[in-house]
């Protein structure tokens, strides 16, 4: 037996070639839309305000000007019946509507309460690569909310984000009296 390889598997092991760690995760409180979401801890947090409608970026490489390659943005407008003359969830669904031409299979409706959920995915093509880009709908027709959640990353990552991206997706706790 070569006696080299223990120390040769040690080395593997300690680069963290063979497995990494976990993101540390934390939640944020979202303070303008009253609810909150599970995020790595050493991810960049941004909000914009413009018009009652807020729009967080949570990525996990500091945006540019030219956004960023990993993250999620959700966008959460109020009053959308007065904007669009359309109830939340018809206009979420016309939001994702638009993901079809850009060769989304089709849109998953789930049922999540006084809020109704759409899913759809895709893939574009960007400068780096193929991004792998999911949208979400979240409709509360009681409150006239519509919570508009873009999930992008790299297709040649999709397969180790998967996990990170369904735990962030799924923590994002909302009012729903908002």
């Amino acid at each position: 037996m070569n006696s080299r390889l223990p120390v040769l598997l040690c080395a593997v092991l300690a680069s963290g070639l063979m497995a990494s760690e976990p993101p540390v995760l934390e939640e944020k409180a979202l303070p303008e839309i009253k609810g909150a979401i599970t995020l790595p801890k050493d991810w960049y947090v941004k909000v914009d305000k413009e018009d009652d409608v807020v729009v967080y970026q949570f990525s996990r490489e500091k945006p540019t000007e030219a956004g960023f390659t990993t993250g999620l943005i959700l966008t959460v407008t109020p009053k959308v019946k007065e904007r669009t003359e359309m109830s939340p969830s018809q206009y979420g669904i016309e939001m994702l509507s638009a993901t079809l031409d850009e060769g989304a299979p089709g849109i998953e409706p789930v049922k999540d309460g006084p809020i109704q959920s759409f899913r759809a995915s895709h893939q574009v093509e960007g400068e780096n690569g193929a991004i792998e880009m999911i949208n979400i709908a979240r409709a509360n027709d009681g409150t006239g909310t519509l919570y508009f959640l873009t999930w992008q990353s790299p297709v040649s990552e999709s397969d180790s984000l998967k996990e990170l991206r369904e735990r962030i997706l799924s923590s994002l706790r909302l009012d729903p009296g908002f």
